[in-house]
């Protein structure tokens, strides 16, 4: 299975991409408000539609790739610290091999 390529400009583990998810989350929150306004003054149904089509569905939407956004960038961030970690806790490791191989070399003198 192909895992999907981001192109090389798309830094996810930059923190700045937890920013840009929350800004557009709060887009997506100041639509949603913008629709609920509107629909609320309004008291026939067909003309509350527009609103709640163009405003609220797009409130949501950019919600939740605001959310996806966030999500994904912090998981990359992780798993790089992640990879970090394991790899300082492979050379403490070999160099403990290599003390403990040294060791009964030292005895034998």
């Amino acid at each position: 299975m192909r895992r999907l390529q981001l192109p090389a400009w798309v830094d996810l583990t930059n923190p700045a991409a937890v920013w840009i998810g929350m800004v557009i989350a709060g887009l997506g929150f100041v639509l949603l408000g913008v629709a609920w306004a509107q629909v609320a003054g309004e008291t026939q149904v067909y003309l509350q539609l527009p609103y709640l089509v163009s405003a609220g569905m797009t409130g949501l939407g950019l919600i939740m790739v605001g959310l996806t956004l966030i999500n994904v960038s912090t998981k990359r961030r992780d798993a790089l610290e992640r990879e970090r970690q394991m790899d300082q806790l492979v050379n403490i490791l070999e160099e403990v091999k290599g003390v403990l191989a040294d060791a009964p070399k030292a005895r034998k003198r």
